[in-house]
């Protein structure tokens, strides 16, 4: 599975199925964490008598230095992890990855820039249906063997 996310930067390919499925387990994952920061602050203001400015404090004295450095790192492995599944989406599609990837991350951030960022949560939700409904060049050959690595 870590293979899926972080190796085979040049060839590797996904199908539809099987993209859809590691897109969803980063989304888990993303959500859990997300879960998880929550909890930590309820359950510091509870601590800390409900006062949110001190239970900001208590949590930043006692994991400030790891939480600075280890969020940060784990946002971005998960962000290459996504880009690279959508790269070998791409690529199973019959077009450039990791250059497919790199347009598509341009325009998004010109139309949130210059338009709105609502339109480019709606390219970017277009983008994402697109690679999914998007018959791949190899889909049995390559795609059904990623799904079992």
């Amino acid at each position: 599975m870590l293979r899926v996310y972080f190796g085979e930067l040049r060839e590797g390919r996904l199908a539809r199925l099987p993209y859809l499925g590691y897109w969803a387990l980063l989304a888990l994952i993303m959500l859990l964490i997300a879960v998880g920061i929550g909890f930590a602050v309820g359950m510091a203001q509870d601590m800390s008598g409900g006062d949110m400015q001190q239970a900001q404090t208590m949590l930043q004295e006692k994991y400030g230095l790891a939480a600075a450095i280890l969020l940060p790192l784990f946002g971005a492995l998960l962000l290459f992890a996504n880009l690279n599944i959508m790269a070998k989406r791409i690529r199973d599609i019959g077009l450039p990855g990791w250059l497919g990837v790199l347009a598509l991350v341009v325009v998004s951030i010109l139309l949130s820039s210059m338009v709105s960022q609502d339109i480019a949560g709606l390219f970017d939700t277009i983008v994402w249906v697109l690679l999914l409904v998007m018959p791949g060049g190899s889909a049995g050959e390559a795609g059904e063997g990623q799904a079992a690595a």
